[in-house]
């Protein structure tokens, strides 16, 4: 009688909980909820630009039928206990329920996230795995979320929703339920500089100014200190030691450009670099350059200091060099000189009995007339020559 009155109870317990299995799972499916309960197992961390982050989460399971204390619990006895054991991973899914099986908790859960507040661009996430079966009540599930963003992420904090989606065995829709992960990037400097003049000319020993905008196209306040480095001999280095600039905000910046030590220069092309440090990212960020032409002649009142003695001494030089050649020629004519006598009758091809000079009279011929007058025509060209070679 005792032993009967055990198999009573046991029978009239396994019906209870059957029934209750029965219904339970349809009220919670039309409440439109996955019926699960999530925990987050650590802190969230902050999310670095350019790298996976990973989120533990831990899914526990509260709709179905609860099979481990079926099989373990409720039939606490050696033979009964394996005998729920194929009930629970035999009989009930694959033999004789296959078209309740859904009352009896073999369900499926589906994982799929995506930005529920804030802007997605730049965002990406995935959970590993993305689903798992079979679930029931009770039953523990450890899932990763895995978190991306780089430097274009239009929002720096954002809050993941996991969408939870619970499916029956004969894949109907049971509810579906929303795990929220709140996520932000860390503080970065991500700046962008834009040269006003890419390209520039000046003369030796000169110094000009370049201009560039700077935006700050991070989320966090960042101090700016900036590094030129330069080719050759040129000296470049920014007015400003540091630069102060919020989220979003442009500024203008000033670099000062100073050419070599040169007198003459032909053409010759200088890059110049420019990098920035901050207090968010130590390292170096190279953010552009711009190009300098040196050409021309120094200009600088300084450069007399240096080339004071051939500035000086290549004009003297010059100069004497002109000076005793305009000597040597001098000299020469003097050597090649014509005799006063022959002067006149090389130039003009006449003789010499032509300079006679007849007595005056009044009653001279046409002939003689018109001799007179070459004569005085021939003296006065003798007195043009010899003023010109100073005779």
């Amino acid at each position: 009688m005792e032993m009967s009155g055990k198999v009573i109870l046991i029978l009239s317990s396994f019906l209870f909980v059957l029934l209750s299995s029965i219904y339970c799972p349809t009220a919670k499916a039309q409440d439109e909820s996955a019926c699960i309960v999530a925990t987050i197992d650590s802190e969230i961390p902050s999310i670095r630009p350019g790298r996976w982050f990973v989120i533990n989460i831990t899914v526990i399971d509260k709709n179905g039928f609860n099979w481990t204390y079926f099989s373990q619990e409720f039939l606490n006895y050696p033979i009964l206990r394996w005998c729920g054991k194929i009930l629970v991973w035999v009989i009930w899914p694959k033999v004789m329920f296959r078209d309740v099986a859904d009352f009896f908790g073999y369900n499926t859960l589906f994982f799929y996230p995506e930005i529920v507040e804030g802007d997605p661009r730049g965002w990406k996430m995935k959970v590993i795995p993305s689903s798992v079966s079979p679930t029931t009540d009770e039953m523990v599930h450890h899932i990763k979320l895995y978190v991306w963003a780089d430097k274009t992420a239009m929002d720096y904090s954002v809050t993941v929703g996991i969408r939870c989606t619970r499916y029956s065995y004969n894949g109907r829709n049971l509810g579906t339920s929303y795990i929220y992960v709140p996520v932000k990037l860390q503080k970065y400097s991500y700046v962008e500089m834009v040269v006003d003049q890419p390209r520039i000319s000046l003369s030796p020993w000169s110094t000009t100014s370049v201009t560039a905008t700077v935006t700050n196209k991070g989320y966090y306040e960042d101090t700016l200190h900036f590094i030129l480095k330069s080719e050759g001999d040129i000296y470049a280095v920014a007015k400003e030691q540091q630069l102060v600039i919020k989220p979003g905000e442009s500024r203008k910046v000033t670099f000062v450009v100073r050419a070599p030590r040169g007198f003459l220069e032909y053409g010759k092309l200088y890059e110049v670099k420019i990098y920035a440090t901050s207090v968010l990212n130590p390292n170096q960020t190279y953010l552009g350059s711009f190009m300098v032409m040196v050409e021309g002649i120094s200009s600088n009142p300084y450069a007399g200091g240096i080339f004071v003695i051939p500035i000086i001494t290549i004009p003297l030089f010059v100069a004497v060099m002109v000076r005793a050649l305009s000597f040597k020629i001098r000299k020469k004519i003097k050597m090649v000189r014509i005799p006063k006598e022959n002067k006149i009758k090389h130039f003009f091809g006449i003789r010499k009995e032509t300079r006679e000079i007849p007595p005056r009279g009044n009653n001279l011929s046409r002939n003689e007339l018109t001799k007179l007058k070459l004569i005085k025509k021939l003296r006065k060209e003798e007195e043009k020559q010899r003023r010109r070679y100073k005779v």
